[in-house]
């Protein structure tokens, strides 16, 4: 019996080179396939980006789940869950290891243009609820159910094992090796 696929988006960049590096798993270990977009670092455009990379992706009609390592990447290119969720149809779950500081989020957007409109995406992704040991936002789905992808997509320890590997790649792609946790 197959298990649902999920999807775990994490970034990495370095000067002014970012990506995003997607990993489809089915269940919490079989690696389906990855696949890898380019964003701008502190830009807008990582929201659009994940939904075509997505949509253009050989698994769309397979993922069940997309987990995010947060809403930021490529320092504050903040991604619109509540956007990718609907133009995705499918649930997608933020993954914090620390609770967001958002007084501190605000004071670091002002080095960056379209601070309120950042913060404003920031303050959209909702509530962020304990799991596990870890800290999520998420749209498309309720708690529960959030809890329950959460835990389906968990191998070892307290990150989606799709989130796990998506921060190798993006890593590797950009460093050259893996490296830092998720």
């Amino acid at each position: 019996m197959k298990q649902l696929r999920f999807l775990g988006i994490d970034d990495s960049f370095s000067g002014e080179r970012a990506i995003v590096a997607g990993v489809v798993t089915e269940g919490n270990c079989y690696v389906e396939g990855v696949m890898v977009e380019e964003i701008t670092v502190d830009g807008l455009d990582v929201t659009e980006k994940i939904v075509g990379m997505v949509r253009r992706s050989k698994f769309r009609e397979q993922v069940r789940c997309i987990f995010l390592n947060g809403v930021t990447f490529g320092g504050f290119n903040v991604a619109d869950i509540e956007v990718i969720s609907s133009s995705l149809s499918v649930p997608v779950i933020a993954v914090m290891r620390k609770r967001p500081d958002f007084l501190a989020i605000q004071d670091a957007l002002k080095n960056v243009g379209d601070a309120e409109r950042r913060m404003e995406v920031i303050r959209k992704a909702g509530e962020v609820h304990e799991v596990d040991g870890v800290f999520i936002q998420f749209k498309g789905c309720g708690y529960e159910e959030a809890a329950s992808l959460l835990k389906s997509a968990t191998l070892k320890g307290n990150v989606p094992e799709c989130l796990r590997l998506a921060h190798l790649v993006a890593s590797a792609v950009i460093h050259g090796e893996s490296r830092g946790r998720v």
